[in-house]
């Protein structure tokens, strides 16, 4: 359609944003079989001024999750079928040890996601396929022969142009002025040209994202920031280069730098320079962009001292050192053209995808790179009309980037643009996964902190929590428990007070703060009706009865594995885990609450705390303290009652994540105080550990409790996630048809738990499982920690399930070396139940 068409007044689905996400989502909408559909931009068409214009459409497929991987990996097959890939490989060099150890580590992680090809090559390798680098100054690179590069902008015409034929509509040169939203939901996109009422919206906006959050009271987490590129002059070293041939893609993660060629001159992109966060309300609107003056309106004046001076706070080397300390022949070389080009960043790094909250229809795909454009258009379009998110019709996990993850302090800007400005900073760091943010901490502290600091504890960030992952203090009873080292990388932010806390709890007895824990009240007449059809699981059992069920999708996939007490015929209360599922999973059962009333849903994730109280000694501890008789003909395992605790009003449930005996007890937050100090006195003759979640981590691991996010996930069905015991098919629940067919044609894959053959050996999560005859990858390792009482490394995987029989030989990549490991049965640890039923 052209600029000067007159636009539509109404259509089924309204996509704002016309770059490679938006018009990947309408062709994807398209192939789904929708056709009333309408895709408006503020710019021309195709390119439109947004981050697309400009990208230099690097696709690295190796993300930093499974999700990014398989997105990255999708996209570049997508765009390779619409002849706007160039295939031409892709090259990360390591220029230290530990990032050559790092890359090692990030092969076997692409291989574990399905990445074919990789390999690890020499310096000298290196330059023989990049000749212009120096290959004194790396240890070696990873090399991906299928990674290349995207033509953002063609990529997004080709898109376009299929979705048309399918009778989608496109306009450019229309700028979005407001959206109308009346009882909750969506009902209009409103703009400089008219009004289009609509069923649902879909804003690909990226950069331009909290000014659309704006204008219906939601808060979008994101903030832009310009990054720079330049491209030289015709280099020597590529006199005669073809621009139809490419050299592999480079990266040089050690100094925040990449680079690609354009026949005979050369690209380099930076974010060797301090974070350049930019106001998106500085940037939208016609008269905005005029007064700026630029050909886009993502790009800002570039800006030669941030290249050519080092003003990057973790770095020593200004941008074009180290540029021409790698390729020496930039030395000579001038650069033609350079800007400072916008694309954004959330404050964990990840996509803004999904259906809002509070606005029936309002979708967002958002904070997206061309590197994962591709897939991120047809998990949405899925989602919007299966009702499901899919990748290639295929389950994914999308919770990571799922819009509801967010916590409510995430909508502020000082916290918004502190973690964007460190996201920035990191983006090509090499961080550690247990390194911790420094900014914008101590924001949700429980009752406890104070005590815990005292202790020496180890805080870690979790949805704004500050959560204890061990204490100093019991690294002093070292002399009684071995805890073996652990090599260097993954020695790293641990300790082994972890390895302590994990036998004492064993031993003798701890206590945990489980106030991260969020607690979901469900009560009124219809309460019973709403969670059987949640759950996998009858929970329509008497009260003082808990039971342990999956809540599933459509597709099957688990969302949450959850534990349900019911505390009277209409009172029940369902408890997940921390982070997003306060937000996630309340979200999910208060939407499928009905409308009249019957039904009252409740999320307690601030006004509780709580305290497990785990091992031996766990019923000695609290039955002086407590109302209720602790012993087991009056306190069976799996039930939950209401007492007190002293004077303190407790909500008392016997399980225990560790596997040992155990009460979770949790309280309104302002007896939480007090709670610690009693549970702590009294644990004292009994030598009481405080333990943190690393330890709580391992002791599950052990007993095989599985762990949402890394055990379960959406990609999986209860039955490959080995918890079919919690699914009763005599039930009437979501995902029930789904199910069905996964228990009658069998699984394919399934979880196991496998120890490594190797005394005192560990290895971590991500890493692929082999065939120790042929290399063949299995699968991968979804959470790996050591046992402490079955002392061995422990590692969990998903296998085909003819390779997850118990006694199968296998092995695990781990830094390029291969590790003898053995499939077990599960669980690992007291498989009759004796320590939790005692």
């Amino acid at each position: 359609m052209s600029t000067g068409t007159t636009i539509p007044d109404s259509a089924g689905t309204v996509v704002v944003g016309a770059g490679c996400v938006g018009c990947s989502a309408a062709y994807h909408l398209a192939r789904l079989g929708r056709e009333d559909v309408v895709v408006v931009d503020q710019g021309p068409l195709f390119e439109t001024g947004g981050s697309t214009s400009h990208a230099p459409g690097l696709v690295f497929q190796t993300g930093g999750s499974r999700l990014m991987t398989r997105m990255a990996s999708y996209t570049r097959e997508l765009y390779a079928d619409l002849e706007s890939f160039r295939t031409c490989g892709g090259i990360e060099v390591a220029s230290t040890d530990d990032r050559w150890d790092f890359l090692k580590r990030k092969r076997e992680r692409g291989q574990s996601h399905g990445i074919e090809g990789g390999e690890l090559l020499s310096p000298a390798e290196v330059a023989d396929r990049v000749p212009q680098v120096d290959p004194e100054v790396v240890r070696g690179g990873y090399y991906v022969p299928t990674d290349g590069t995207a033509h953002a902008v063609d990529a997004a015409a080709t898109m376009a142009e299929r979705a048309r034929a399918a009778g989608t509509e496109f306009y450019g040169e229309t700028t979005v002025t407001d959206l109308e939203v009346e009882d909750g939901e969506i009902r209009a996109v409103v703009t400089d040209r008219g009004r289009i009422a609509a069923d649902e919206v879909l804003l690909a906006t990226n950069i331009w994202g909290p000014l659309f959050g704006d204008m219906v009271d939601v808060d979008i987490p994101l903030v832009p920031c310009a990054h720079q590129y330049l491209v030289s002059d015709d280099l020597d070293e590529l006199a005669g280069a073809s621009r139809e041939i490419e050299q592999p893609l480079l990266r040089h993660q050690d100094r925040s730098l990449y680079f690609r060629q354009h026949g005979e001159r050369y690209g380099v992109g930076s974010y060797n320079h301090e974070p350049l966060l930019v106001d998106p309300a500085d940037i939208y609107g016609p008269e905005k962009l005029e007064d700026l003056g630029l050909e886009y309106p993502s790009l800002r004046e570039f800006t030669a001292e941030h290249f050519s001076e080092n003003t990057h706070p973790d770095h020593e080397q200004a941008a074009h050192d180290a540029a021409c300390e790698l390729v020496p022949s930039l030395r000579d070389a001038e650069f033609e053209s350079g800007i400072n080009g916008m694309f954004c960043f959330t404050p964990d790094g990840m996509p803004i995808l999904g259906p809002t909250a509070d606005v029936d229809g309002l979708w967002w795909a958002l904070a997206i790179w061309v590197t994962q454009s591709g897939g991120a258009g047809s998990i949405v379009a899925h989602w919007m009309e299966d009702g499901v998110p899919r990748l290639d019709g295929e389950r994914v996990d999308a919770t990571r980037a799922h819009v509801s993850r967010f916590q409510p302090h995430a909508g502020s800007r000082e916290y918004t643009w502190g973690r964007g400005a460190q996201q920035y900073r990191e983006i090509y760091q090499l961080i550690h996964p247990r390194e911790q943010p420094q900014g914008q901490r101590g924001l949700r502290r429980s009752p406890f902190y104070g005590r815990q600091d005292e202790l020496g504890a180890e805080f870690y960030d979790s949805g704004g929590w500050e959560m204890p992952q061990w204490y100093e203090t019991n690294e002093s009873l070292l002399e009684e428990y071995d805890v073996p080292d652990r090599p260097d990388w993954l020695d790293r932010g641990w300790s082994k007070a972890q390895g302590v806390e994990h036998q004492a709890v064993r031993a003798r007895v701890g206590m945990v703060d489980m106030t991260t824990y969020t607690g979901i009240e469900v009560t009124g007449d219809g309460a019973t009706d709403l969670l059987q059809r949640l759950l996998t699981n009858d929970i329509d059992v008497s009260p003082g009865r808990i039971r342990y069920a999956a809540m599933c999708n459509e597709d099957g996939g688990i969302l949450a594995d959850v534990t349900v007490a019911r505390f009277a015929a209409d009172r029940y209360t369902v408890f997940t885990g921390g982070g997003p599922s306060a937000t996630l999973h309340s979200r999910w059962v208060r939407e499928h609450a009905p409308d009249d009333g019957s039904v009252s849903v409740t999320t307690r994730d601030s006004s509780l705390c709580g305290i497990g109280v785990f091992g031996p000694d766990a019923r000695n501890v609290l039955a002086p303290l407590v109302e209720a008789a602790l012993s087991n003909d009056a306190f069976p395992f799996y039930t939950a009652r209401e007492t007190f605790l002293e004077s303190l009003p407790v909500t008392m449930l016997r399980l225990s994540y560790a596997g040992e005996l155990g009460w979770e007890l949790y309280a309104p937050t302002e007896y939480g105080a007090r709670l610690w100090e009693r549970i702590e006195d009294a644990g004292e003759e009994y030598g009481i550990v405080p333990m943190g979640w690393a330890a709580l981590g391992s002791t599950s691991l052990e007993k095989g409790f599985r762990l949402w996010g890394s055990d379960v996930t959406p990609e999986y069905d209860p039955y490959e996630a080995g918890i079919g015991f919690a699914v009763d098919l005599e039930t009437d629940f979501v995902g029930k048809e789904a199910l069905l067919e996964a228990r009658d044609e069998g699984i394919d894959r399934t979880i196991a738990p496998i120890t490594l053959d190797e005394p005192g050996a560990v290895v971590d999560a991500g890493h692929p499982v082999l065939d120790p005859d042929g290399g063949e990858v299995l699968g991968y390792v979804s959470r790996a920690d050591y046992g402490y009482t079955i002392d061995a490394g422990i590692a969990y995987a998903y296998l085909p399930a003819a390779d997850a029989e118990p006694g199968r030989d296998v092995e695990i990549s781990y830094e390029n070396e291969r590790h003898a490991a053995t499939v077990r049965d599960e669980p690992l640890f007291d498989p009759d139940r004796e320590k939790m039923l005692r």
